[in-house]
């Protein structure tokens, strides 16, 4: 579960992840995925509120975000003011400051988070520093490498901020099965099951709303049966 507040020290006109509350004021709002835990605040009418009533103000997110929430009843009526960005392409995004009525000038790139479809970490360039804010996310060893925003030439770029997701900074958590791992227990366990008898069949309770569509595809061509939701 999310236990970031929404904003970071280094720009505090910006809002992440979080919809409510203090942040309602914020000029500039980014969803790093769609899981509910961060989503808080975002069906409230204040929100919409704050969006609709600033021409200015708007929702950024990755393309694969807009169009899940598009296609949401929940969430449709958001799309007028979402504004999506592309993965690993640097973009200069113009913060609005009410008080001053002068504009902030942050560069935003999206990074691949592995988490869920259409789920990024937030890396922000700027006056006021260097920050990477990263949602949940499960890269495979030697990933970050190859994430050339993160770098100037040879060397990693002078990041002040890190805002990192911890759910399993546990000591329970010291290795976490790879996917291939995962996959193939899990092949194993539908495996022992269906065998048994036609009339054992598997139902697979999955907590969020995205981030199974690899297993469901997966177990459909190892098993060659359908998958229903």
């Amino acid at each position: 579960m999310s236990s970031f507040s929404g904003r970071m020290q280094e720009y505090r006109m910006i809002s992440i992840d979080r919809f409510d509350g203090d942040n309602l004021s914020s000029a500039a709002f980014f969803l790093s995925h769609c899981h509910a835990d961060h989503m808080t605040g975002m069906s409230d009418i204040k929100f919409y509120q704050r969006l609709r009533f600033k021409s200015d103000v708007h929702l950024y997110c990755s393309e694969v975000t807009q169009a899940l929430l598009a296609h949401n009843n929940k969430w449709r009526h958001l799309s007028s003011y979402m504004v999506t960005l592309p993965v690993e392409q640097p973009t200069v995004i113009q913060i609005p400051d009410e008080r001053t009525c002068k504009s902030l000038e942050v560069l935003v790139t999206l990074l691949p988070a592995g988490h869920c479809p259409g789920s990024v970490m937030f890396l922000f360039e700027g006056e006021e520093g260097t920050a990477l804010y990263t949602g949940d996310f499960r890269l495979e060893i030697g990933t970050a490498a190859r994430l050339s925003s993160l770098y100037d030439g040879e060397s990693v770029k002078d990041i002040k901020s890190m805002y990192v997701d911890t759910t399993f900074c546990v000591p329970e958590a010291m290795r976490i099965a790879s996917r291939d791992e995962s996959r193939a227990a899990i092949f194993d366990i539908v495996r022992n099951w269906i065998s048994r008898s036609k009339r054992h069949v598997v139902w697979l309770h999955c907590s969020a709303q995205y981030g199974y569509e690899n297993l469901f595809v997966d177990l459909c061509r190892e098993f060659n049966v359908k998958v229903r939701f």
